[in-house]
């Protein structure tokens, strides 16, 4: 598969490039493991020892069903067949129905929210952040491209912008198009014509750039938006990854201002 600095997919009449938009795992940072079981046993877990020293009822059981819960909802939601919808499950929803079992909402609301805070702070901490995410977005953002995050998570949007702002990269991002607020989980349709609602400018003027070869390449494509492929390995089978041509591919994100820059020139 070409890579970024020899030959490009390039349509014979294109557009300057306006908005780009990036998954956020496996591209802004590293995801590999999703949905961390273990991480998000541990959030639960301690999550369920700061409701007990506020006397909330805690089943002995309560992180073990919980675990169960997630796990069947994010295995459902990836199985193509029996998500033929592509709708995202609804994290907010369980964690409401976790905090149900313990009489939590008898609890003063303010101390409440301090806890889902730290909870899903937890959570979102395991993914760090490639070391070339800030200074990429903080140049294309000098050079006036209009920016967004185009991500299928399940997290609640609040905890999900909370990780951008602590790794400095939100003053960066005009936009964020959250599975977890749109309803649906990419390549729907609706996923992106969320985004495109708020990119500003023609879908032929968005280069989408993902690590995964149907919901990011072949879905942004569907939609006559440009693509470039994040490579990555042991992730996707290589077939795959050479089957969905996109215009361009990256192995790292400081590769990415050439290819905007040679997508423009054509």
């Amino acid at each position: 598969m070409a890579g970024p600095w020899r030959k490009l997919r390039i349509p014979l009449a294109v557009a300057s490039i306006r908005c780009i938009t990036l998954d956020w795992g496996d591209t802004l940072a590293a995801n590999v493991g999703m949905p961390y079981l273990v991480s998000q046993r541990r959030a639960l877990e301690r999550l369920a020892l700061a409701l007990r020293s506020l006397d909330c009822l805690v089943p002995e059981d309560w992180t073990q069903l919980a675990m169960r819960e997630l796990e069947q909802a994010w295995a459902e939601t990836v199985d193509e067949v029996a998500n033929r919808e592509q709708r995202e499950f609804d994290f907010q929803g369980l964690l409401q129905r976790w905090l149900g079992r313990t009489d939590a909402f008898g609890v003063d609301p303010a101390r409440l929210s301090q806890l889902i805070r730290a909870f899903f702070l937890e959570l979102t901490e395991v993914i760090p952040a490639y070391a070339e995410s800030l200074p990429m977005l903080s140049l294309f953002k000098a050079r006036g491209y209009r920016l967004g995050i185009l991500s299928h998570v399940p997290w609640p949007g609040e905890a999900c912008r909370a990780w951008f702002a602590r790794h400095g990269l939100s003053a960066y991002i005009d936009f964020y198009s959250l599975s977890s607020e749109v309803g649906f989980i990419k390549p729907n349709p609706k996923h992106f014509e969320h985004a495109l609602a708020h990119a500003g400018c023609p879908p032929q003027e968005v280069l989408h750039v993902g690590d995964h070869p149907r919901r990011d390449v072949l879905g942004a494509r569907a939609m006559g938006m440009r693509t470039c492929l994040r490579l990555t390995e042991g992730i996707y089978p290589a077939a795959e990854l050479e089957a969905c041509r996109p215009d361009a591919t990256i192995t790292r994100l400081g590769q990415l201002h050439a290819v905007v820059e040679e997508l423009t020139r054509a």
